[in-house]
């Protein structure tokens, strides 16, 4: 019996120790245009499209991924994400950073779309798979910012980076919940 529960705790220690470094997430993990000071995508360049949409950014995001094809029922079709994102923005670094987040983004929002929707404030007026993955991506600068824009030099940027790439579920739900 001791020996099982000797493997139990070896087997599940690795995890335990996980979770616990996860806790402390740093407050600068939420300033995202803090540590990586980027344009936001200009999503009136759909306004032809998407105007009358609405106000909130569910609506609006819905018409936009809709619109463009970048989302296909539920799920994202990266290579017309790419082809949206080059519309709402002009620099082929912050697309790359953008397209990348969304790539990593693709499988994560479907797999934990019910636990976002419970802890996000945004509204469920129109379905929010387009804004989860937008939120999702933004969040994700903490991780990969163009190298032209993150600020190395600053410490809490440095901390929120380290915590991205060890706690990267943990760091959406916090970044989720202040949103």
């Amino acid at each position: 019996m001791r020996l099982s529960w000797l493997f139990f705790l070896i087997a599940e220690l690795p995890a335990l120790l996980s979770a616990a470094k996860c806790r402390a997430a740093p407050k600068s993990l939420q300033n995202v245009q803090m540590c990586c000071p980027l344009p936001l995508p200009n999503w009136g360049a759909y306004n032809s499209e998407c105007g009358k949409s609405g106000a909130q950014p569910s609506c609006r995001l819905a018409c936009i991924f809709n619109a463009t094809m970048a989302l296909q029922g539920r799920q994202l079709n990266l290579a017309q994400v790419r082809t949206m994102l080059e519309r709402a923005f002009t620099n082929p670094d912050i697309i790359d950073a953008y397209a990348s987040n969304f790539a990593t983004c693709a499988s994560l929002v479907p797999s934990k779309y019910t636990e976002l929707a419970e802890i996000s404030r945004q509204s469920a007026a129109c379905d929010r798979h387009a804004l989860f993955y937008s939120l999702c991506a933004y969040s994700r600068l903490m991780r990969r910012c163009p190298a032209s824009a993150w600020q190395r030099a600053n410490k809490h940027c440095q901390e929120a980076s380290a915590y991205i790439k060890s706690c990267a579920w943990p760091a959406l739900k916090m970044f989720m919940k202040s949103t």
